[in-house]
């Protein structure tokens, strides 16, 4: 997988675009997602695990913090690290039997089942566009590092599986943001997307958003909008998936 993104590396590094000035950024706040989707393995004849008619998942709340730092050194990317922690436990009482790592869950079980999709994101970016009006734009490379798992586990009875994820997925990021220029007050629409489908696997995440900050020497704002993440596998260590989390979030920053 990384073999094949090497030449965009290497492109990224080629660009000679830079920041005007040393700065940090940072953010914290909460998403609220609807989770929907289904999994299984692949191996198994029966029909998927449905997440919500299955398992009872709905909706869930994650948090997530941020830290940017941008710089003027040449052909050296800025750096951005992130955390998004995204998990969720129901209990639930199957309506159809399921079959899950080679077990197989009886209708009308009680099940306890456990969804862990949090992740690292390592950014490394190159502003394309800065100053440029009131344009500016981003584009590099993430390192996503998923450490969760997906657990399937009777309460009464013996069938208990799970899958560990515990893997780095490399995708492309790239960024946009319009600051509104007649607005008395540092105001901004704006977009951030991380995406990348090689061999069995398709991952996107989508962001949309409003920034606003105080106009003082160190900016203090907040951030509303609107976050999609969905993930697609065909047979990636023998699980077949299509998971999607997506909803409203809202975040406090800082800006030096």
């Amino acid at each position: 997988m990384f073999r094949k993104l090497a030449p965009l590396s290497l492109a990224l590094v080629a660009i000679n675009a830079q920041a005007d000035f040393i700065g940090l950024q940072a953010g914290a706040g909460m998403w609220q997602p609807d989770l929907s989707g289904s999994f299984q393995s692949e191996d198994s004849s029966a029909a998927g695990v449905d997440m919500e008619r299955d398992l009872g998942f709905s909706d869930t709340t994650a948090n997530n913090f941020y830290v940017a730092v941008e710089h003027p050194v040449p052909f050296l990317p800025s750096f951005r690290l992130e955390r998004t922690s995204l998990s969720e436990s129901r209990i639930n009482t199957l309506s159809q039997s399921i079959s899950f790592e080679g077990q197989t869950y009886t209708a009308s079980a009680e099940v306890d089942s456990k969804l862990d999709l949090s992740h690292t994101d390592y950014t490394g970016y190159y502003e394309i566009l800065d100053g440029l009006g009131w344009l500016s734009a981003d584009i590099g490379l993430t390192i996503r590092h998923f450490d969760g798992e997906i657990s399937i586990k009777e309460r009464l009875g013996s069938a208990d599986e799970s899958v560990t994820l515990d893997v780095p997925v490399p995708l492309l990021y790239g960024k946009g943001q319009f600051d509104l220029p007649m607005a008395p007050f540092p105001l901004a629409v704006g977009g951030m997307i991380n995406y990348l489908s090689i061999g069995g696997a398709t991952v996107s995440d989508h962001r949309l958003y409003v920034a606003a900050a105080a106009p003082w020497p160190v900016e203090v704002g907040g951030e509303l909008g609107y976050r999609r993440f969905n993930m697609e596998l065909d047979d990636v260590d023998g699980l077949d998936a299509d998971m999607t989390a997506s909803g409203w979030y809202a975040s406090a920053t800082v800006h030096f």
